[in-house]
Formats: C-alpha cells, sequence, structure tokens
C-alpha cells in the first residue's frame, strides 16, 4: 500500500481507520459526547483566533531535554528483565528509541529491544492465538483498539503504573492510553496572495488558487464537508451524512487528486498543482515542502497513536511502567522536539521551546481550533460510509474530478 501518513521508508496505516467494536471494548472516550476539545484543566477558556504555522526554515529544534523523569531514578530496578516493543520502522521509531526506549532503558535496567509492527493486526493477534507472545507493549493506531480489545486480544491498562491524570483525556481508554498527537488540516502554499480561515474557504474554489486535494477516505472527508457547509465543530457528531455529501457534490468537479499516499496534499500544493488541500500536519513538515506550504490549523481534525499490552505479554509489570514513562512530560517532550506530533501530556509543553510550539496539534492555540475525531461515531459506521463514499465516487465518469474552467 502506498498510502503512508508517516515519513518516508515507515510503514502504511492510513487505509485502515477502521474502528470495529461496541461499549465492551472499553475505549470509554471522555469528552466525546460532542467533537469540541476537553482538555481538563488547562484548556483555554475561550476559542481564539484562526492560526497557522509561521514560516521557519528550518522548523525549530532543540536539544535533548536531560531533567530525569520523577520516580525513574533506580537503574537497576528491572535489571536482568528485558522489554519488547512493536512500533513502526523508520524515523518514527528512531524518535521514540532516542525519546522513551534508550532512556527507559538507562533508568531502570531494563533491556528494551524494538520490533517492526507491520501492517495490520495479524501480527499481533497471531501471537495471542498461539499463546506465544513475543511483544511487551506494542504501539498501534488508535483505529485498532476497539476491535483488538473486543476481540480479547489487549490487557487492561494499569492504573496502579500508568497515572493517566495529565494525559488528555480523550486519548485515554480501558485498553490504551494515547501515545501522541496529530492533525488533519489545511495545507496552502507559502507564495499564495492571500490564506484561507477555514474550510468555507476551502470550499470556495473562485478564490485560493485552482484545485483541490482530499482524502479519499469518508473519516475527516465527511467532516470537512460539514464544517465547510456551516457545521459547528461541536455539532458534527452524529454526521449528518445527506447534508455532507451534499456540500462534497459542490467540491467535487474542483478535486485534481482524491489522495491515498500520505505524501501526495502538500507535495501538490507545493507544487501549486492544487490551491489547498487536506493533509497531515507531519507531512506538511517534510523536508522537501517545509518551506513551500502553511497550515492553517482551524477545523483540523486531531488523531492519535496508542499504547496497548497484547493479552500474555511476558513482561506484564515492566510493560505497564514503560507506557507510565513514556507519557511523562519530558519523554513526551524529547519525541515531539524531533517530529511534529503532539504530546498527549499538557506538562509536556513545558519543557518545549516556545519557537517550536506552532508546529505541534496539541499546543495552543491551535488545540483550541480543532476537533477530535469520534472513534465512538466511526465504529458503528465507517463500512456503511466507505461503501456510500466510494459509490459517489463512481458516480462521477472521472472520479478524479476536471476543474471547471
Amino acid at each position: 500500500m502506498s498510502d503512508d501518513r508517516r515519513t518516508p521508508g515507515q510503514r502504511p496505516w492510513i487505509t485502515r481507520r477502521r474502528v470495529v467494536g461496541t461499549a465492551i471494548g472499553g475505549w470509554v472516550m471522555a469528552g466525546l459526547s460532542a467533537c469540541g476539545i476537553g482538555g481538563g484543566d488547562d484548556d483555554a477558556g475561550d476559542i481564539p483566533d484562526p492560526t497557522e504555522t509561521p514560516k521557519l526554515t528550518p522548523t525549530p529544534t532543540q536539544a535533548a531535554i536531560g531533567t530525569p523523569v520523577g520516580g525513574y531514578v533506580n537503574p537497576d530496578r528491572y535489571r536482568g528483565r528485558t522489554l519488547t516493543v512493536a512500533t513502526s520502522i523508520g524515523p518514527y521509531a528512531d524518535a521514540q528509541r532516542d525519546a522513551y526506549f534508550t532512556p527507559f532503558q538507562d533508568a531502570t535496567g531494563a533491556e528494551v529491544f524494538s520490533r517492526g509492527l507491520g501492517s495490520n493486526q495479524s501480527d499481533l493477534t497471531g501471537q495471542v492465538d498461539g499463546e506465544v507472545v513475543t511483544w511487551d507493549v506494542a504501539c498501534v493506531p488508535m483505529d485498532w483498539v476497539r476491535t483488538l480489545a473486543n476481540d480479547g486480544y489487549l490487557t487492561e491498562i494499569d492504573r496502579a503504573y500508568v497515572d493517566v491524570t495529565v494525559l488528555f483525556p480523550e486519548v485515554v481508554g480501558q485498553y490504551a492510553v494515547g501515545a501522541d498527537l496529530f492533525s488533519t488540516a489545511i495545507v496552502y502554499p507559502v507564495a499564495a496572495a492571500q490564506s484561507p480561515s477555514d474550510w468555507g474557504d476551502f470550499w470556495n474554489t473562485a478564490s485560493f488558487g485552482e484545485g483541490r486535494c482530499l482524502r479519499k477516505s469518508p473519516v475527516g472527508t465527511l467532516e470537512f464537508a460539514l464544517l465547510a457547509d456551516g457545521v459547528r465543530r461541536d455539532d458534527l457528531y452524529p454526521l449528518d451524512v445527506d447534508r455532507a455529501f451534499a456540500s462534497l457534490d459542490r467540491i467535487k468537479p474542483h478535486i485534481v487528486q482524491w489522495w491515498e499516499d500520505g505524501k501526495q496534499p502538500a507535495e501538490l500544493v507545493a507544487n501549486l498543482q492544487a490551491g489547498l488541500a487536506s493533509s497531515w500536519n507531519i507531512r506538511a513538515d517534510l523536508q522537501t515542502v517545509r518551506d513551500e506550504v502553511r497550515l492553517q490549523w482551524t477545523g483540523g481534525m486531531l488523531s492519535a497513536d496508542a499504547w496497548v499490552v497484547p493479552r500474555g505479554a511476558p513482561n506484564l509489570d515492566v510493560a505497564m511502567d514503560f507506557i507510565n514513562y513514556a507519557t511523562r512530560a519530558v519523554p513526551q517532550a524529547n519525541f515531539s522536539r524531533q517530529l511534529t506530533y503532539g504530546p498527549v501530556n499538557r506538562r509536556a509543553f513545558d519543557h518545549i521551546r516556545p519557537d517550536r510550539l506552532p508546529f505541534l496539534p496539541s499546543a495552543q492555540p491551535q488545540f483550541g481550533l480543532q476537533f477530535f475525531e469520534n472513534w465512538n461515531y466511526w465504529i458503528d459506521n465507517l463500512d456503511l460510509l466507505t461503501d456510500r463514499f466510494n459509490e459517489w465516487l463512481e458516480s462521477d465518469p472521472d472520479p478524479a474530478g476536471t476543474p471547471e474552467g
């Protein structure tokens, strides 16, 4: 599969936005009765004005933060023990190694090994089914959690080890804890005569350059269509599907690409082949395009990756302690200083340089401009709406669309 929201060379996750299951799956999503931001006590009271990523070349980085993590000062705690973590390969895993794996090993004495996760759930489920579990922790797309939990493949997160009180509540569940946050937002060219303010501007094809680029998936695309049609973020879910498709009907002739590969939208905008596109924020920060594009965060959709523990993990206590460590403020800040994924720990921002914060989706003010993907809604509706979306695309003789002249 070519679709990949991460940096080049890493495994694809994009096409499976599938979260299957029911309430018994244990992913009790706090704050998702509406689509607005929950965020806890650290939230700003008022929604700020639209914001965008400033043009900084290169994206500001900072040296590794060496502050010890509270409670992790005994290098012999797990001496002689091991921990195996399954995760993506490439730069994402490299950043996790530098932020989480090596520091945890140094702080506790546990020998940490990383393994490639693969592009689907079968490696994890196969280990549990075969009763030969070699992974202690896995970092998976949040989309996987519900089906894995419902089918009995995960171990409950042990709150005796994992302190979730400082994490965004939207990414805390019975069987998973958020690892990082990323956003799908509007990307536009630096050279544009004017910048878009929201999805309403995206739908305004008379301005903001010719051609548009949207993801070839109902997830996010339907939400953006509704925002463009005037629906408030707090009123998005349950989606008014008929209204969303009516809104998409208006933009369809102007779509130059329904993207499946996460690299495409930012590249099309950077090359002036599309005036505006929806894009993962991490992709707009790649070296090949970061000087040419900017992000408009208003109406962006926040999604997440998650830490889980397979049922039967051989080093359960070390696994839970590792998840706690990896969600502390300093390790989270050390991860986000390398890649533009947002921390899930609200206190991590205290350790991140101010000039880095505008690039992170969970930092203010951009955090308050966005909404969380409602995993609970997509649990029940993904298959049906994917079928309808694909049929809608095929109803056009030219599914890619042809911009009106």
